[in-house]
């Protein structure tokens, strides 16, 4: 799968107090946590409207990615890259949240595989997920794709590195032009407190554009034994080159906790 199925919602940049001389009457008047939770909020939500003044001209993303879980069967084209960028937080507690930053690209040099890194931050730990994904068949006359993709997560600034690794086969099939179903099946490997555990995981979505300038995407995901979870909302697309994702997503297990995320994509 594109992204580890376990982190719905995981991963953020810690964020170190300012000092009180330099915080405005308001954010005195609040908690500590809940500064923290503000000034993240309000330095995404910044950088992602001036992104989309300064990159609204560009050209238009594709594709499942993003902040979602279930993958696709395709990969960039021969030189082109991508960057994505989200930001999660839980419905229920606002001291819950995380942030990623994803790059993709694919050489020319190798122009039937994609190379990522995954960086994901929270205020427990940093995690570097590097993946890849390659083009195994490919059938544009039925609008069939298939690939296969590998990640491996490691945890920084920690004693015991190694968290966990994946291997998967995406699959898309677009019946109708503005319709796409993503298929995902795959293996986990998943260092947990101490015990290692390997589990199936699996996930489907589907991606319908609903105008030029929307796409509807959803989708539901789950590891055998462990985490289960839908996502759902409409993918903007601003330009060309530039797509916003708004998301309203859910567990469906333990405490079914929500949340709500934020995100960015652009090709270049």
């Amino acid at each position: 799968m594109h992204k580890h199925t376990s982190r719905r919602p995981n991963g953020f940049a810690k964020y170190r107090n300012r000092q009180k001389s330099a915080a405005s009457p308001l954010f005195r008047s609040l908690p500590a946590s809940r500064q923290r939770a503000l000034r993240r909020n309000l330095i995404f939500i910044g950088t992602t409207l001036g992104g989309i003044l300064l990159l609204s001209l560009l050209s238009r993303a594709f594709a499942a990615g993003g902040p979602y879980v279930v993958d696709d069967g395709a990969i960039n084209a021969p030189g082109e890259c991508n960057l994505d960028a989200w930001y999660t937080r839980n419905r229920h507690d606002s001291s819950t949240h995380h942030t990623t930053l994803s790059a993709a690209c694919t050489p020319k040099a190798l122009p039937r595989v994609q190379w990522a890194a995954v960086i994901e931050d929270d205020e427990t730990e940093t995690q570097v997920s590097p993946q890849f994904k390659a083009s195994l068949w490919s059938w544009p006359d039925a609008g069939i794709e298939i690939a296969i993709a590998g990640a491996t997560h490691v945890a920084v600034h920690r004693r015991h590195a190694f968290e966990g690794a994946e291997l998967g086969v995406p699959l898309t099939w677009q019946p109708r032009d503005a319709l796409r179903l993503n298929v995902n099946a795959g293996w986990a490997h998943a260092y947990d407190d101490g015990e290692q555990n390997q589990r199936l995981a699996w996930g489907v979505g589907f991606e319908y554009s609903v105008a030029d300038s929307m796409t509807w995407v959803a989708e539901r995901y789950g590891r055998q034994h462990g985490d289960q979870a839908w996502q759902t909302g409409p993918r903007l697309h601003v330009g060309k080159r530039l797509d916003v994702d708004l998301v309203i997503g859910r567990s469906l297990v333990e405490d079914r906790d929500p949340w709500l995320t934020t995100g960015a994509t652009l090709r270049f």
